[in-house]
């Protein structure tokens, strides 16, 4: 039986999901500038409105992907194996079905693209076939992701993280070729399925190798066990549509409302707020199982310091990133796409800052309450917020333009997390919302302050001209942060000092 991973097992989670990280960072931050001078404004927009729209698709996962977790890693802290085949052979027959229907509303969609969005006639049917493909690779996704949740479930985020980063860099390698070679939206939704096929037959080869008792056979599983993982996966599915609708309706209200041109300057400001949330959520995701295996061995002491510390570090990992966009992005905006998108994809970056700082605040919060049952609350909260969010952004998208769906997401984020989560966690986990909000969200901001004005100070008097130049510069600000952070948390920082030395002591006795 085995109950939560071992510390070097968490560290190696931990250190892969964030090398995974960097290169979905990395990659994308040199492909981007490529991708678009060679497409052109009109055409990207088209590839990310097929993307976004697709990306819907994903909510027919019905939220098996976090009962999966949930009851596989249930199933491992108690040893209850025989319960983790049935939930994986449950869910996977589950999801075979969805995506055949998955595959026949690609069809679907394909075919209405050029009356939902104003799509440039000589654009139209390069636009179906990109979203028809797009499409049919989601379904693949979703048949694999049920083997993927294994892997997250037993703790093996570093298989997770290696097949990510392997697939990124391929797929980077295959859009560079085709786009050198002349051809366009159709060859790069090919090699997209292409790439996405084989990543999901890596990871259902290991998902079986690593742990056998995701070896099922198809066929209708036992009815209990999938009322068991439908009550859960029910309450996580309407989550799912929520948060889809917050995170990827804005460029479709652009796309619908003023023209797929302008879904490319918005898409650049808001990529790079996601690339500053994907940090956190490197770590935030390594909560889940864990957070399930304390709660299964009675453990609440622990759980609520995992939300206080994992919120601590998830907003110090993160802060440095979005107080350098907010201050600096204007800069970083001009020198990595060029002069022509920095003033409107910068005013974007800082309105949606206020939406990536609460989603980083509470994203600790989150993982604990979907590994714990617990987030029924959350999901009618989410509801409220989604549909806020769309009727904002609709409403301010005609008044301001895109300013207003930027404006639209945050405005909504803002009201929904201060009203709901300090309180949510007192009554779930009995932490007091004073001690949440200082404790995990006012001690990394306290750090950041003196950051924030170098960077300020950096962006008035210092006027990079390369790229390599503007990181030295936000590198020379960063050890004041670090010096910052120590003397606030140095008491955290003595007491594993004191904890290390500890281990080293009988180390070093059996040596002598």
């Amino acid at each position: 039986m085995q109950t939560i991973p071992t510390k070097k097992r968490l560290a190696l989670n931990v250190v892969m999901n964030w090398a995974g990280t960097a290169v979905n960072m990395v990659v994308p931050f040199f492909l981007t500038p490529f991708v678009v001078r060679h497409l052109g404004v009109l055409a990207y927009g088209v590839w990310v409105v097929s993307v976004s729209t697709v990306s819907y698709l994903n909510l027919l996962d019905m939220g098996m992907r976090s009962a999966v977790i949930r009851y596989v890693s249930k199933a491992q802290a108690t040893g209850q194996m025989e319960d983790a085949r049935r939930a994986v052979h449950a869910a996977l027959w589950f999801r075979l079905l969805i995506s055949s229907g998955v595959a026949l509303l690609s069809i679907a969609l394909a075919w209405l693209a050029p009356h939902l969005f104003k799509i440039p006639a000589d654009l139209a049917r390069a636009a179906q076939v990109t979203m028809l493909l797009c499409g049919l690779g989601v379904a693949v996704t979703l048949t694999s992701g049920v083997f993927g949740a294994v892997l997250a479930a037993i703790n093996r985020f570093d298989v997770l993280s290696t097949i990510a980063m392997i697939q990124t860099v391929v797929r980077a390698g295959g859009v560079l070729l085709i786009l050198m070679s002349g051809r366009g939206l159709i060859s790069l939704a090919c090699w997209e399925l292409t790439v996405l096929t084989i990543s999901a037959v890596a990871v259902t080869t290991c998902a079986v190798t690593i742990f056998p008792h995701s070896r099922v056979r198809p066929g209708k599983p036992d009815t209990t066990v999938m009322r068991m993982i439908w009550s859960y996966s029910f309450t996580t599915f309407i989550f799912m549509i929520a948060v889809q609708i917050i995170t990827n309706t804005d460029s479709l209200v652009i796309g619908a409302f003023l023209s797929v041109g302008m879904v490319t300057f918005f898409a650049i400001g808001s990529s790079l707020i996601s690339y500053g949330s994907q940090v956190s959520t490197a770590l935030s995701t390594t909560f889940t199982p864990i957070a399930s295996g304390l709660e299964a061995s009675g453990r609440m002491d622990d759980l609520r310091r995992m939300l206080i510390q994992g919120t601590q570090a998830t907003l110090a990992l993160s802060l440095p990133i979005m107080v350098g966009l907010l201050f600096r992005g204007g800069t970083f905006i001009r020198l990595w796409m060029g002069p022509e998108y920095e003033v409107i994809s910068e005013k974007v970056v800082w309105i949606l800052s206020l939406s990536m700082f609460f989603g980083i605040a509470d994203a600790t919060a989150a993982s604990i309450m979907m590994a714990i049952e617990k987030h029924k609350s959350m999901t009618r909260w989410a509801v409220f917020e989604a549909f806020f969010n769309l009727g904002l952004s609709i409403v301010l998208v005609k008044k301001v333009g895109l300013y207003g769906v930027a404006w639209g997401t945050s405005i909504s984020m803002v009201i929904t997390h201060v009203c709901f989560w300090p309180r949510e966690v007192k009554k779930r986990l009995g932490v007091e919302p004073m001690k949440y909000v200082w404790e995990g969200w006012s001690k990394p901001v306290l750090c950041v302050v003196p950051f924030a004005i170098l960077c300020a100070l950096e962006d008035r008097y210092l006027h990079p001209v390369h790229l390599v130049t503007f990181f030295v510069q936000i590198a020379a600000a960063l050890p004041l942060y670090g010096l910052c952070a120590g003397l606030l948390f140095r008491s955290h920082a003595q007491a594993l000092f004191q904890r290390w030395r500890a281990r080293r002591r009988p180390l070093a006795s059996t040596a002598s």
